[in-house]
């Protein structure tokens, strides 16, 4: 029987499912390998997946930009490296073909006013105004905040545990003082549902992420936020990591906030020295510099 593509592209998308990576990552892959594999045919046995085949398929894709293009490469390159894991290639060919240099791009920010206007419109709701504080606050993407539990709550150490979810993995971050008293407003109004949720629709169901856009897509329509800006928890992420700098931050506490592996992407924002994290943030809180408020 052949080793096909689309075989060992099945067993693949197992095997990362297996493994804990999220929803999202896996469609990611499943897109990705199933356009090339459309291209190069699904019977195609796997003696014949070489370099020359591979440059062929990136060369075909003249639509895309090069940040695109560095999405495709990162996910044949993990899809060969687990064939030659898993004894399906003898040699990982993706080793011959050098990821497309990405422009350095700097992230569409919020402007210190903009987040004000933001916080300002959400403070009636306890909920939104809690979303919107946690957000600009410590960066978190919008899985993570959906994924949030009240288990993994800790308003008297300052803290809250955030899956990212890679593998069940979890990781500490801490909480302004104001972060923490919004948080509190919200739990005192949060209706009685059989959730562990930190944060519910009104269905009273886990929120979304489909929901919590919609959250900031009408809280950015009641501030004066120019219309062609988007206001999404990637955007907000961004924003909080400039604040975070403009307010003294250096990058290995950033990247810990933000649950990066390297500085690398911090080290876009600043290039300082590190120190204790926790301290850190509460000396350079973002919501608390926009309400106009010290730590104590």
């Amino acid at each position: 029987m052949k080793n096909t593509l689309e075989a060992a592209r099945q067993e693949f998308l197992l095997a990362k499912y297996l493994e804990g990576l999220s929803p999202r990552t896996v469609d990611i892959y499943e897109e990705i390998i199933g356009r090339f594999i459309s291209f190069a045919g699904s019977t195609l046995d796997l003696s014949d997946l070489k370099a020359p085949l591979i440059r062929q398929y990136l060369a075909s894709l003249t639509s895309c930009n090069e940040v695109t293009k560095g999405i495709h490469v990162k996910c044949l390159r993990a899809f060969c490296r687990w064939l030659v894991a898993n004894e399906y290639l003898e040699k990982n060919h993706m080793d011959k073909i050098p990821s497309p240099k990405e422009p350095q791009t700097f992230p569409r920010v919020l402007s210190e006013e903009e987040l004000r206007a933001l916080l300002k419109v959400a403070r009636p709701s306890p909920r939104d105004y809690s979303i919107v504080a946690l957000l600009v606050d410590c960066g978190l993407r919008s899985t993570e905040l959906c994924r949030l539990e009240l288990d993994g709550l800790d308003l008297r150490g300052r803290s809250v545990t955030v899956k990212s979810g890679k593998g069940g993995k979890g990781r500490l971050v801490f909480l302004s003082d104001l972060t923490a008293r919004a948080i509190s407003r919200w739990l005192s109004v949060r209706p009685d549902v059989f959730c562990n949720a930190l944060f519910t629709s009104s269905r009273k169901e886990a929120l979304t992420r489909s929901g919590l856009q919609q959250i900031l897509s009408r809280l950015k329509n009641r501030t004066g936020i120019e219309n062609g800006k988007r206001v999404s928890p990637s955007v907000l992420r961004a924003s909080c990591a400039t604040c975070f700098v403009k307010n003294g931050g250096d990058p290995h506490s950033l990247a810990r906030l933000l649950g990066h592996s390297s500085t690398r992407m911090a080290e876009r924002y600043v290039n300082l020295l590190a120190d204790d994290v926790k301290e850190i943030h509460r000396r350079c809180s973002p919501v608390s510099r926009l309400e106009g408020r010290r730590e104590r």
